[in-house]
């Protein structure tokens, strides 16, 4: 149990802007790491609070990443797990994300770069 709250800190700070401390996302990074249950639940936890409700977010979003509009949500948490877990996204580019300062570094990210 608490490797998915550790784990779901991160799907919620991304989607609702309430970030974990550095602390917490080193330790479900670690968990993300070492068990793919949790890699797939967190995968499809922010596919389910991302959804891309808006429209014009899911076109924007599928332009982006140039895929199709029903495949951004799951491109784009799919593209998302894999650079947690591979230490492509620091600490910093979640807080960069939460207040909406998309980086070159994570475009090229959710570009599949």
């Amino acid at each position: 149990m608490r490797a998915y709250i550790a784990m779901t800190l991160i799907a919620t700070g991304l989607l609702t802007g309430c970030v974990p401390t550095e602390k917490q996302y080193d330790a479900a990074v670690r968990v993300l790491r070492g068990s793919e249950r949790e890699r797939n639940g967190l995968l499809d936890e922010c596919i389910r609070r991302l959804g891309f409700s808006d429209k014009k977010a899911r076109h924007n979003a599928a332009v982006v990443m140039s895929v199709a509009e029903k495949d951004a949500p799951k491109v784009a948490c799919s593209r998302y797990t894999k650079a947690i877990v591979s230490g492509s996204i620091t600490y910093q580019d979640t807080l960069d994300i939460k207040n909406g300062r998309y980086t070159p570094k994570l475009i090229k990210i959710f570009q599949g770069r």
